[in-house]
């Protein structure tokens, strides 16, 4: 790393410390840093000078420009060691105080010499040559008349009182900004509420419409004459009583862009047995679903699949009126899917059957990007696999803690 020195300066006493103040402050002048800048430098060079003093009795404070990159002033101190035979040294230097006023500081041990680095980046007006900034400088310290006491005291003076008037002008604008954010976060966390009382809203109304369309259907089963336009109303009231559960349980959830998805398949398979009691035999229906929060689109999709494969078990396996049992388990592998498993110890059917319950369930699996299997061998078992969102693995965990 090219550099250039300024000057040297030699410390043995107090007097000295003072002097090489002095200089300090003038190179850091002449080398553009504004008053904070010109405080720090001085600040640590005089500290860890008198440090050096207190350690080993007597120190060498040299300046210099260092090419960098970046371009920097350079204070190095250097005192050599003191042997073992002239006894335990002094106390320790702390040079963390010195670490939050300049930019690095190296303290190094070779050949007997401790020295400590210390740099501070030049302002960009400073110049990129260090041979010209260094015999600037040079000529500025030339020109110095002389240490004065008292004068170096009542400018160290002036300084500390410039630098505090600027950090309490620094801390009104602070407090002032502070108050701003509050202002504004106050602002935000009202209208969060209010968009939290309008979806709210929106779902409850959602899910009272959807309650009088499934009452219209219901009211129209019970007036038609055919059985089998009874049970096709039946099947699309199921429909949307599934959609229905989501903006209910949504309704009443913190949570508006996830749902527990155990709760919802519980209670749809509960809806769907009571739906179906009056037609099929005492089929019991066991359902294992953890609680588990999914995003609102991937719940929406899954009612739909467990409302139709619930139901062609209860309306197509156990239509002879024979009893037997459903089972419906929703859980988590350990890679972030979610596997639905549905079977049922019912009649098979020959899987040549092709009603829209099952388009719809395809589809919805395509839309949540998941496999679909069915096993017909003595009864019926179908497999679905989800790919589960990365938010959701994240709810996951949180409502695990």
């Amino acid at each position: 790393m090219t550099s250039a020195l300024i000057t040297a300066i030699d410390t043995r006493e107090e007097r000295d410390v003072i002097a090489a103040r002095q200089r300090v402050r003038l190179v850091a002048t002449e080398l553009g840093f504004d008053g904070r800048d010109r405080v720090r430098i001085v600040a640590a060079a005089s500290a860890m000078t008198r440090s050096f003093l207190a350690r080993y009795e007597q120190a060498n404070l040299s300046l210099l420009v260092t090419a960098g990159p970046p371009m920097a002033l350079e204070m190095v101190l250097a005192a050599p060691r003191r042997p073992p035979s002239q006894g335990p040294l002094r106390p320790r230097m702390d040079t963390a105080a010195v670490r939050a006023l300049m930019d690095s500081v190296e303290l190094r041990h070779a050949r007997g010499v401790v020295r400590l680095v210390m740099r501070k980046e030049l302002p960009a007006a400073a110049g990129r040559e260090p041979t010209a900034l260094a015999h600037r400088t040079m000529a500025a310290l030339a020109d110095e008349t002389g240490v004065d006491p008292f004068e170096e005291v009542h400018r160290q003076t002036v300084e500390q009182i410039a630098s505090l008037t600027e950090l309490r002008q620094r801390e009104e604008q602070l407090i002032a900004a502070n108050a701003q954010l509050r202002e504004v976060e106050r602002a935000l966390r009202a209208s969060l509420e209010e968009k939290d009382v309008l979806m709210r809203e929106v779902h409850h109304r959602v899910n009272n419409n959807l309650q009088i369309i499934s009452s219209l259907l219901n009211l129209q089963a019970s007036r038609a004459t055919e059985p089998a336009v009874r049970e096709e109303l039946a099947v699309v009231g199921n429909r949307i009583q599934s959609l229905s559960l989501v903006h209910q349980k949504l309704y009443r959830s913190d949570d508006l862009s996830h749902i527990d998805a155990g709760g919802y398949v519980q209670e749809l398979c509960a809806h769907l047995q009571s739906t179906f009691a009056a037609t099929t035999g005492p089929v019991g229906l066991k359902v294992e679903a953890p609680r588990q929060q999914i995003p609102l689109d991937s719940a929406i999709h899954l009612g739909l699949i467990v409302n139709e494969l619930v139901t062609n078990s209860l309306k197509h396996g156990f239509r002879d009126g024979r009893g037997g049992h459903i089972a419906v388990s929703l859980h988590r592998t350990d890679d972030d899917n979610l596997t639905l498993t549905i079977v049922d110890d019912g009649r098979p059917d020959d899987g040549n059957r092709r009603g829209f319950g099952m388009t719809l369930v395809e589809a919805m699996v395509r839309r949540l990007d998941g496999s679909l299997t069915i096993d017909r061998n003595g009864g019926t078992r179908t497999t679905l696999t989800v790919p589960l969102p990365k938010d959701a693995s994240q709810k996951r965990a949180e409502s695990a803690i």
